[in-house]
């Protein structure tokens, strides 16, 4: 029947039922309007000048170079790369990384001297380890802003030590850098530079590609996770590391987070958000981000999210 010779009052309750049916699909989320909102993404680095097993036929100067070039390219702004002095002890030549992220344009944040995990070590023996971390940063980079980040994520488990850190990095004039977004990288890594020493392209692509949709779905839990706990979008911050892999990927992940027309931001912008003002009394771990915090913090179930690679990437290359 032609469209023009239904009943009118027919016709307007197809459009109240309709409209009813797209209300009762967002609630129930299929249309998840708030999830997919604009979203601004701040880029950092840890483990600054290296980390992760080193493919054969590379340098660590080569990794850094890569990323730096990567980043000038896709116009990242206010990059924070976290900073382990103590590698230069026993490797002095590593400074030349270090000075590379600073001709870069990457700012140097404090992740302690020695990668310390909280967990391991009392709360004077930590920020005396921070405290040791601050002549080198103070040098290579002094305009940079006083942040730091835990390694490990590591907060504390115990509330006492939580709040030792915290009162002595605030009188310091330390602000934390959280994390929203992260990919737990070690056994990927392993698998890559595995896979490059057999000279084996496919199984290295296949690492590369599963890694980059990992990271891809990282983002896109944190979006619906912000959209549950704070009915917005919250200002996202990625962890990436200064490792082979993700010098590897991070093109094509630029590439896919913009073409997704998502905005890529300075981390002191990202920090400016009113979220990352709360107190969170809560310990944190290497899965538990600033999400995860969060929701223990209100009592809120949230998807869950797989930790680690899974068992494929382990036996890849063995």
């Amino acid at each position: 029947m032609p469209s023009s010779s239904i009943d009118p009052s027919r016709r307007r309750g197809r459009r109240r039922r309709a409209l009813l049916t797209w209300f009762l699909a967002a609630l129930l989320g299929l249309f998840p309007a708030v999830a997919t909102a604009h979203t601004e993404l701040a880029v950092t680095i840890d483990d600054l000048p290296t980390t992760g097993t080193l493919p054969v036929g590379t340098t660590r100067v080569a990794i850094v170079e890569q990323m730096i070039e990567v980043l000038r390219r896709h116009a990242v702004p206010g990059v924070y790369g976290f900073t382990n002095g103590g590698q230069l002890l026993d490797n002095p030549e590593f400074e030349s990384i270090l000075l590379a992220w600073q001709r870069g344009g990457v700012f140097l944040g404090n992740h302690t001297l020695s990668h310390l995990d909280l967990d391991r070590v009392s709360a004077g023996e930590f920020v005396a380890d921070i405290e040791r971390n601050e002549p080198l940063l103070a040098r290579l980079s002094p305009r940079s802003e006083k942040l730091f980040r835990y390694p490990y994520l590591h907060q504390g488990h115990a509330a006492e030590k939580r709040a030792a850190v915290r009162t002595w990095l605030e009188s310091r004039g330390y602000r934390i850098a959280p994390v929203t977004v992260y990919v737990e990288h070690w056994e990927w890594s392993d698998a890559y530079a595995r896979c490059v020493a057999r000279h084996d392209g496919p199984a290295t692509k296949w690492v590369k590609d599963r890694y980059l949709e990992t990271a891809k779905a990282r983002l896109a839990w944190a979006r619906k996770v912000s959209a549950q706990l704070f009915h917005r979008q919250i200002k996202h911050i990625l962890l990436l590391h200064a490792d082979a892999l993700d010098a590897a990927i991070l093109d094509d992940l630029l590439r896919a987070h913009q073409a997704e027309g998502i905005s890529l931001i300075g981390l002191e912008s990202a920090l400016r958000d009113p979220a990352y003002a709360m107190y969170i009394d809560e310990a944190g771990d290497g899965d538990h981000t600033f999400l995860v915090q969060a929701a223990r913090a209100q009592g809120v179930d949230i998807p869950s999210l797989r930790a680690g690679a899974p068992p494929a990437v382990d036996r890849t290359c063995r």
